[in-house]
């Protein structure tokens, strides 16, 4: 998730602006040390962040330090996101990527674990103390974040201190923390100056007590009162005002500072108030301005009320009143020219949130739509759907209502969510508005999505009607990806199987030139259309098509990718130790991700048929029940239809009759629901009726079952359905002394080629491989047919090999490049140096530092390289 950088670097405390407050200073310094929460709380201008920006800098050696400033409209994942990059030079020992702490955050369910997890990371930390500073956190209103922040701080490391800096009391258990004596507040009358502060600071300015006395009581002790009334002169003279309301202070600030500048500087900085953070570049993009330059370094000499960041380039930023105070000047003296500075600021803007809300604030509603079209592709390929919720909801209701962008946003977001009746009602709408606003080539982009809503409601009639509509008609790029994505699922689902295998090379021709990972996710092929004929080839093209494009970024369609690979390992070569190891390695890097829904249930559909091929049918069923289990309520009945067909699969090889008969009834109620099988239905429940009546005994039902499934053709073969049936039809006709019936039956599977289901599928049928192999089959069966069979039954029970001897490379289960980076840890090096070394990403390395902690057993770097040092000697 992109964000302007300036958001996790602290401010520079401006030499001579701050007066020596020593005995607040102590009292910070001790909370900072000690204090689960430190919290600052007051109203704007008392010098929160002045306060904590001057502490932290006089932190002892060796405090680690991570600051975020947060802005209007930040959100749990955004701010999730600003922290963990400020935590990257701690090297923390993440064991889940972190940038997939702000996906599972998000979620109500999965945030105990996301807290869990960064919880772990801080701990393992090797500092003596950390300080986590949330600036500015008046302007969150997202209730995710602070009931993340909880979380957090419930069961926060004593070395770890959070600070807050804000204009109100979060909505945090801060009672719970008082009491508990973790909590150390700095208020209002904190940080009020006393009289004789004032005095002290009025005497260096030349004036005498009664002066002085006469400021205190009319700021209270107010920090920004007291400087506007020095910058102004007005702490001269008797009568000024008060200054201790935002309309008075904002009065002041335009009479007493904006109305005195010269004229150039004013209309600098207030065509420039539209900037969070001004860089000369920025300043002379919106102002028109070529002295930008010239004029920034005059506001930094002047003291104007503003503060350095640590920047790549000269960057001030505004005090919050200050700015405010020049943007409602701006309104009131050049309405005229607010919507273009807006739109100037926003195209010099990289940070998209901050850009849409530049482009809303200068009404530039369409401009705005846009934005968050093209940045959605990034939010969903990411999973930060609560994010793109959040910027949605910025716009005003009855423009979001005719607007069919942000009518197409909300749908893409339903997709995202497998939220199908939503995603179809949004698409319909979508079509109407831009038919209506002439523009028919999004209006159909919009009925692509329909499709894929529809097939996942079973209305695959209806979609089958609009996709023969969209595929005589020229498309974007866009859309022809949508609608092949579709009529693949249509076919494969609902029509002839034996199409899939074209449109899976048609789709990929289309995405293979491609490098954004994001159409790579759309064209996702799912795991359970391997083995209709034909598709081996698209399916290898997509996994390393998909693997190019992600690169080594942690993103979903990365991890199906792998998924992809591992299955034709098992399916296709027969290579189970192979395939256990791409599952194992899948199954880490969607922990890494924090197992997002589309990854996790299509692992389960991987594990539960390795494990069936290797004869695990304990893990085959554990895994196949926990995807009917873990079935995402929005998903559709298609998908759960597909996890109890499955699961009743996996009971019928296990020789599970009870529970092969309890899918079998979920399966039938499935046909009540108005759910009637199609072909492809019709094949995989005959499997399963045909297993339970040769599991009950009644071999001749079984036979009869299984023979009349064999007539709805190759076709509809998924996941070696075809395959497994013959074998066993075959097993189940000799039993019933009809050995040429059997040959024949089983003819078409030893002279296959294995270009569909592959030689892996034969594994499934291990529990009849033996009797097949060892039969008499006379003369019904040729030599090199029977030695095909005793070939497979050698596959499903190899003889026992010498286990391979480690690399030479290796230490214990380390590979050689974990045990490189491990080398490194020991020496001391960061994840920096050590990428740099190794020629590797940071990506990478964290995932390498993460899978050494997780086979050594260790908590932390330190006790990695301990282990490592140990092994060496040293």
């Amino acid at each position: 998730m992109s964000f302007a950088r300036t958001k996790i670097q602290p401010p520079r405390v401006r030499a001579g602006t701050l007066l020596p407050r020593p005995a607040l200073a102590a009292r910070l310094a001790q909370a900072l040390a000690t204090q689960r929460l430190v919290l600052v709380s007051a109203a704007a201008g008392y010098g929160k962040s002045s306060l904590l920006t001057q502490q932290i800098e006089s932190l002892p050696a060796g405090t680690a330090l991570a600051w975020v400033a947060a802005d209007e409209g930040d959100d749990l994942a955004r701010l999730l996101a600003c922290l963990v990059a400020a935590l990257e030079p701690l090297d923390p020992p993440w064991r889940t990527a972190p940038e997939a702490l702000a996906a599972l955050a998000v979620q109500p369910r999965s945030r105990p674990q996301a807290a869990a997890e960064l919880l772990n990371a801080l701990d393992a930390c090797e500092v003596a103390h950390g300080v986590l500073v949330f600036d500015d956190l008046h302007r969150v209103d997202d209730p995710a974040f602070f009931d993340f922040l909880d979380r957090l701080l419930e069961r926060l490391s004593p070395r770890w201190t959070v600070a807050i800096a804000t204009r109100h009391d979060p909505p945090l258990a801060l009672a719970r923390l008082r009491v508990a004596g973790e909590l150390a507040e700095f208020r209002q009358a904190d940080l009020q100056l006393s009289p004789a502060e004032v005095g002290a600071l009025m005497a260096a300015q030349g004036l005498d007590a009664t002066q002085a006395e006469a400021l205190h009581e009319r700021t209270q002790g107010w920090a920004a009162g007291l400087r506007l009334a020095l910058t102004s002169g007005a702490a001269r003279t008797p009568g000024a005002h008060e200054l201790t309301n935002d309309r008075v202070t904002f009065d002041f600030l335009a009479s007493e500072v904006i109305a005195q500048l010269e004229p150039a500087l004013r209309l600098f900085l207030l065509q420039t108030s539209v900037l969070r953070e001004i860089t000369a570049p920025r300043a002379a993009a919106v102002s028109g301005n070529a002295q930008s330059a010239q004029l920034l370094e005059q506001v930094d000499r002047l003291g104007l009320f503003v503060t350095t960041l640590a920047a790549a380039e000269p960057t001030l930023k505004l005090h919050d009143l200050f700015r405010e105070a020049l943007e409602r000047q701006l309104q009131y003296e050049l309405p005229g020219e607010c919507a273009g500075l807006w739109l100037r600021a926003a195209q010099s803007e990289p940070d998209a949130p901050r850009k849409l809300e530049m482009l809303l604030k200068g009404s530039h509603l369409h401009a705005a739509a846009g934005e968050l079209l093209a940045y959605m592709s990034v939010l969903v390929t990411e999973g930060a759907t609560s994010s793109a919720e959040r910027l949605l909801a910025q716009f005003p209701a009855s423009f979001a209502q005719e607007s069919p962008v942000l009518q197409l946003c909300h749908g893409l977001l339903a997709w995202s969510r497998l939220d199908y009746n939503r995603m179809l009602a949004l698409m319909g709408r979508t079509e109407t508005l831009f038919a209506a606003a002439g523009q028919p080539g999004h209006a159909r982009a919009a009925s692509a999505y329909q499709t894929i809503a529809l097939l996942a409601l079973g209305r695959h009639v209806e979609a089958a009607a609009l996709l023969a509509e969209l595929r005589r008609e020229a498309q974007s790029l866009e859309v022809r990806i949508v609608v092949l994505k579709a009529c693949i699922f249509e076919a494969a689902e609902f029509g002839d199987g034996s199409e899939v295998a074209g449109l899976m090379d048609e789709l990929m021709d289309l995405v293979e030139p491609l490098r954004d990972a994001m159409f790579w996710y759309r064209a996702n092929l799912l795991l359970r259309f391997n083995g209709l004929p034909g598709t081996q080839h698209a399916v290898n093209r997509f996994a390393d098509g998909a693997l190019r494009a992600a690169g080594e970024r942690p993103i979903p369609v990365r991890a199906l990718a792998l998924a992809q690979q591992g299955f034709q390992l098992a399916w296709q070569h027969a290579d189970l130790a192979g395939a256990l190891a791409a599952l194992h390695a899948a199954q880490q890097d969607s922990r890494w991700l924090g197992n997002p829904p589309i990854v996790r249930t299509e692992l389960q559909t991987m594990a539960a048929c390795v494990h069936a091929l290797r004869g695990d049918t304990a893990g085959a069923i554990a895994a196949a029940q926990a995807l009917v289990d873990e079935h995402p309520p929005g998903q559709g009945q298609d998908a759960l239809w597909n996890g109890v067909w499955l699961l009743g699969r996996m009971a019928a090889l296990a020789g599970e009759l009870p529970l092969l008969q309890q899918q079998l009834a979920r399966l039938h109620r499935f046909d009540t629901q108005g759910q009637a099988p199609v072909a492809q239905r019709r094949l995989g429940q005959a499997l399963l009726d045909g297993h339970a009546a040769g599991l009950a005994g009644q071999l001749g039902d079984a036979a009869r079952i299984w023979q009349q499934a064999l007539q709805d053709g190759p076709g509809h073969d998924r996941l070696g359905m075809v395959r497994e049936l013959r074998l066993f039809l075959a097993a189940a006709l000799l039993q019933l002394q009809r050995a040429a019936d059997a040959a024949e039956v089983l003819r078409p599977v030893l002279q296959a080629q294995d270009g569909g289901a592959g030689v892996g599928a034969v594994l499934l049928a291990r529990r009849v491989l033996g009797q097949l192999a060892t039969a008499d089959w006379d003369a019904a069966l040729s030599g090199s047919e029977r030695q095909r069979l005793q070939a497979w039954q050698a596959l499903a029970h190899p003889a026992e090999t010498p286990a391979a001897a480690p690399a030479a490379a290796g230490i214990g289960n380390l590979s050689p490049r974990e045990v490189d980076v491990l080398a490194r840890i020991a020496a001391g090096d960061s994840n920096k140096l050590i990428a740099r070394a190794l020629d590797l990403s940071p990506h990478t390395v964290k995932r390498h530092v993460a899978n050494i902690l997780d086979k050594l057993g260790a908590g932390s770097r330190t006790q990695a390289a301990t282990w490592y040092l140990k092994q060496h000697g040293a």
